[in-house]
């Protein structure tokens, strides 16, 4: 039987990308499916993750590279590990680009792309392999829980980005937000929302990568992509409240090097295993918000004040989940022990993961 192929952004250093790419193919091997991650290097990605500069870099960005080249360089061993353990089937899996990825066509039987923000050109450079323009028979092509971030409308209605998502037999993506677009673009009705991947798996799934034992001292965990003022003061009147200490994790080292004590880079299991141990988590990352909910914590999420960054998709998130009072605005005492109704959360959740496994099937069956 030929397989399934699966194409995102498996080899970003980024740890939704690579959880939500787990947990699309655990969903799919569950399924008794041949399914297969195509291992497929977008230049874009691989740039903006392994170059140690490129053109777009600021002398303060440059600078920060160098004093924190040997962290990056562990962190990446890390993600690799993971990738390679986790994602890709065997060390001398078939590898793409450009230049031979139509060579899948012969490969799979069809083709899905997604999750995560894989329909922005902000993030792929407008590589348009994303959007299956390198697949002949349009029977192969199905999305699952795109995210266009924060691209605007313009770039979808261009005729070939139109006629290439006009031709996927089935589109789903990930917040309301994108299929009200899309749908109006496209002139279609029968365009899906499904959940994020990681939804997809029950929290007693996920802690089977988790490979550590439990923490004992209770702590406040910050994840933030990076380390904005307002997420680290609204971290310091939780500790002063609660008496615990806060460990933060981020991808971008020098801020915290240079003035915070307890900063980690983890692996991505260990990312999981780091929410599920946390006594409150604070957040202005979509995969952050996700794993804190899966997880039933108590949690915070902060808007991304970065313009490059896409809000809508957190908000989306927590409104499908009547979560919207875990934005933070402003600091009162009384948030701070305010109770989330978890038993009214995972019931919702799990209505939405049954209609997202339905979508599956439908793709599996056509």
């Amino acid at each position: 039987m030929k397989k399934v192929g699966i194409l995102t952004f498996h080899n970003a250093i980024n740890y939704g990308a690579c959880l939500q790419a787990y947990a699309l193919k655990e969903v799919l091997k569950n399924k008794k499916v041949n399914v297969e991650i195509i291992d497929y290097k977008c230049e874009a990605i691989n740039d903006f993750y392994y170059k140690t500069f490129v053109k777009e870099d600021s002398l303060k960005t440059k600078i920060k590279k160098i004093l924190t080249f040997n962290i990056q360089k562990k962190r990446n061993k890390e993600f690799n590990k993971f990738i390679s353990n986790n994602l890709l089937d065997f060390s001398n899996q078939k590898k793409y680009n450009k230049s031979n990825i139509k060579e899948v066509n012969k490969e799979f039987e069809k083709i899905i792309v997604g999750s995560d923000q894989v329909w922005s050109p902000f993030c792929t450079g407008n590589d348009l392999t994303y959007f299956l323009n390198f697949i002949q028979d349009s029977n192969k092509k199905f999305s699952y829980a795109a995210c266009l971030g924060i691209t605007k409308d313009d770039f979808y209605k261009k005729n070939e980005v139109k006629k290439l998502l006009n031709d996927f037999k089935f589109i789903s993506v990930r917040e309301n937000s994108a299929k009200e677009r899309l749908s109006k673009i496209l002139e279609r009705k029968d365009i899906n929302t499904s959940i994020d991947p990681t939804f997809l798996l029950t929290a007693e799934q996920w802690n089977q990568i988790i490979l550590t034992k439990s923490k004992k001292e209770k702590y406040i965990l910050v994840y933030s992509l990076s380390m904005p003022k307002e997420v680290l003061d609204f971290a310091y009147e939780v500790s002063a409240k609660t008496g615990y200490k806060i460990i933060y994790i981020t991808l971008d080292n020098l801020f915290t090097i240079k003035k915070y004590k307890n900063t980690i880079t983890k692996s991505p299991s260990e990312f999981i295993e780091y929410i599920k141990d946390a006594e409150y988590v604070i957040t202005n990352s979509f995969h952050g918000t996700a794993f804190s909910i899966i997880f039933n914590k108590k949690f915070f999420t902060i808007k991304n004040s970065n313009p490059n960054h896409d809000n809508s998709r957190l908000y989306d998130l927590l409104e499908s989940l009547g979560l919207e009072d875990r934005i933070y605005l402003k600091y009162n005492d009384l948030i701070i022990n305010k109770n989330i109704n978890y038993k009214e959360v995972n019931n919702k959740i799990s209505k939405l993961r049954n209609k997202s496994l339905d979508y599956i099937d439908s793709i599996l069956n056509k």
